[in-house]
C-alpha cells in the first residue's frame, strides 16, 4: 500500500545503525518519511523502504542545503550524529555534533519547522562513576564531561534547547547503551557479537546501561505520535557489568565465556600502545582513552520514568541478546564476509 498523503517528517542519520531502525519503524507504521542524505551516502537499504522513504540530498554542516531539505516538512527527528572516541576526532565531532544542529535549529526557525525531537545521549548527562542511578540532570558543567563525544552532544543540546527559547517544540531522548543487530564488522554494538564469536576473552571491569534499539525507534515514535513537547526520557532497559554482558553475548553465539578481566590500570597502558600501533599499522586503535575511561566505569540509569510516562515496557536485555544472536547465526549461513542482519520490528506500541 502507498501512503496517501505526502511526508512531513524529516529524518537525519537514517543510514546509520539506530537511523535505519528508525526508518523500518516509521514504515512499518505507515508513516511516510523524508531521510536526509549525503551525497555520497550507501542508500541501498533505504531504498527498500519503497515509497514510504523519499531521499533528498543535504548534510547538517552545510546550511543551505538544509532549506530544500525542511521544505513542507513539520516534524525534524534528529538522529544524525559522529561518533567516536579517538583523541583526533574531537574537532570532527563538535562541528557535526553541535556545529550540524546550531544548522539545523537555525533552518528549522528560519523555515518555520515547529517540531524537533532530537536523539542524545548518556554520554552527556551527569553521570557519576559508582554513584546512584543516573536521570535527567541540567547540572552538568561542559568541561567536567569525561569524553569527547559527550562533551560533542551536551554542545549540541545547548543548541537544541536554544531552538526551543526561541520556538521550536522539542522532546529529546537519551539512550544507554544501544544493542541490535546489523552490521557485523562495523563499529557500532553488532560487533560485540562478531568479537564474541572471534574468540574474544577480556572484559573490562566497569558497569553500564543498555536498551535495545527496537525501543529506541519505539520511542521516537511514540513522542512523535503524542506530539510531546518539552520533555525528555533517559532510556534504559538494564544496567548490567561489562562481564554478565559480555558472558550474555558469548553465550549467545556459543562462544566460550570472557574469562581475563581487564583493571582500569591494565587499561590505562593498553591504549597508549594502541595508540601507536594504529600509528604504524594506518587502523584504527581497538581502545582509546575515552573509551577505556568509558569501559572502566560503573554507570547505572534509570529508566523508568519513560515507562511510567509512556507506557511501553522495554524489551528484556536478556531476549534482545538473544535474539541478536540468532540473527548472527542467520548471518554466517548468508555466505562469506557476514552480511548484515536485522532484528523484527516491535509489533505494538
Amino acid at each position: 500500500m502507498a501512503p496517501s498523503m505526502p511526508p512531513d517528517l524529516l529524518l537525519t542519520g537514517a543510514t546509520g545503525f539506530i537511523g535505519y531502525y528508525l526508518s523500518r519503524t516509521l514504515a512499518a507504521a505507515g508513516r511516510p518519511f523524508i531521510a536526509l542524505v549525503r551525497p555520497d551516502s550507501d542508500t541501498d537499504k533505504l531504498a527498500e523502504l519503497g515509497e514510504w522513504c523519499t531521499l533528498r540530498e543535504g548534510d547538517v554542516t552545510d546550511p543551505e542545503s538544509l532549506a530544500d531539505a525542511l521544505e513542507g516538512v513539520d516534524t525534524v527527528v534528529h538522529a544524525a550524529a559522529r561518533v567516536s572516541f579517538q583523541a583526533g576526532d574531537e574537532d570532527e565531532m563538535l562541528k557535526v555534533n553541535a556545529g550540524g544542529t546550531a544548522n539545523l535549529v537555525n533552518m528549522m526557525l528560519e523555515c518555520g519547522t515547529p517540531r524537533l525531537v532530537y536523539l542524545s545521549s548518556v554520554a552527556a548527562l551527569n553521570r557519576v562513576d559508582g554513584g546512584p542511578p543516573t536521570g535527567i540532570d541540567d547540572r552538568w558543567p561542559l568541561e567536567e564531561i569525561p569524553t569527547a563525544y559527550g562533551r560533542s552532544k551536551f554542545a549540541a543540546e545547548r543548541e537544541v534547547w536554544r531552538g526551543q527559547a526561541e520556538g521550536l517544540s522539542v522532546a529529546a531522548l537519551y539512550p544507554s547503551i544501544v544493542l541490535g543487530a546489523g552490521d557485523w564488522n562495523g563499529q557500532n554494538t553488532p560487533g560485540l557479537w562478531r568479537r564474541a564469536a572471534d574468540g574474544a576473552r577480556a572484559y573490562p571491569r566497569g558497569a553500564t546501561g543498555f536498551v535495545d534499539v527496537r525501543d529506541v525507534a519505539r520511542a521516537v515514535l511514540t513522542v512523535i505520535d503524542r506530539r510531546i513537547d518539552r520533555d525528555r526520557f533517559l532510556l534504559n532497559a538494564a544496567n548490567l557489568s561489562w562481564r554478565e554482558a559480555l558472558t550474555a553475548i558469548a553465550e549467545s553465539v556459543s562462544a566460550p565465556a570472557p574469562a581475563i578481566p581487564v583493571s582500569r590500570w591494565q587499561s590505562s597502558l593498553l591504549w597508549p600502545l594502541e595508540g601507536l600501533r594504529s600509528l604504524a599499522t594506518g587502523r584504527p586503535p581497538l581502545i582509546t582513552h575515552d573509551s577505556h575511561r568509558n569501559a572502566q566505569a560503573s554507570y547505572r540509569y534509570d529508566g523508568r520514568p519513560y515507562v511510567e510516562a509512556t507506557g511501553n515496557e522495554y524489551i528484556p536485555i536478556a531476549d534482545t541478546i538473544r535474539e541478536v544472536g540468532q540473527a548472527f547465526h542467520l548471518s554466517r549461513t548468508l555466505g562469506e564476509g557476514l552480511p548484515a542482519t536485522y532484528v523484527p520490528l516491535l509489533t505494538a506500541g
